[in-house]
């Protein structure tokens, strides 16, 4: 595991890209009934293979720390240029569903204004405790996710004695699980869309 200094308070760990098994927590869902997610996100093509990236800032495959998408042709995206070495657009909005594994479109990608990240996990700056190590706490939260097929994108100490993870999708078994192991406030990078076309 790697682990990135986002801020002093905080650690990005991983890429966030295990794979997630059927029926596992944080599995997302497919089907006829298949919940539709949303983010606005530049992409980055590596080979064959096109990822939602945080920011445009990010635009390196080490660093991009984003999910993969599916079902984009990324030659029909138009070039952001810039000089990041492989295609990469602009902030798109994409709407798809969350198999665990990637997001795979449901429509077509459409221009974004912004490309926000990250959501915040936590409400306010973080406050060391004694006896609390933020850092281990964020490695055990992580791990157990992991073991879990669940990816973390990113982790933070929050007050003291509360860590905060951003997942891919914050579904509800995964944070009800979470919530109940740990101290740990939960975001979802993708966010639920209503039912309906």
């Amino acid at each position: 595991m790697q682990l990135f200094d986002v801020r002093a308070t905080s650690v990005t760990i991983g890429l966030g890209l295990v794979a997630a098994g059927v029926g596992v927590l944080g599995a997302g869902s497919s089907g006829p009934a298949a919940i539709r997610y949303g983010l606005n996100a530049p992409l980055l093509a590596t080979g064959s293979r096109v990822f939602a990236c945080f920011s445009d800032a990010l635009m390196d495959p080490a660093t991009c720390g984003g999910i993969e998408v599916k079902g984009i042709d990324i030659s029909q995206v138009p070039d952001g240029g810039g000089d990041h070495g492989l295609p990469w657009s602009h902030p798109l909005r994409l709407v798809g569903t969350w198999d665990g594994h990637a997001l795979t479109l449901t429509e077509g990608p459409h221009p974004a204004q912004t490309a926000p990240g990250l959501p915040e996990p936590c409400s306010q700056a973080f406050r060391p405790q004694p006896g609390f190590d933020s850092i281990q706490h964020q490695i055990e939260v992580a791990d157990a996710l992991r073991n879990r097929g669940v990816d973390v994108l990113m982790s933070t100490g929050c007050d003291g004695t509360t860590v905060g993870v951003v997942l891919p999708v914050a579904d509800d078994a995964t944070v009800d699980w979470l919530t109940r192991h740990y101290r740990v406030k939960v975001v979802g990078w993708l966010q639920p869309l209503p039912s309906g076309p």
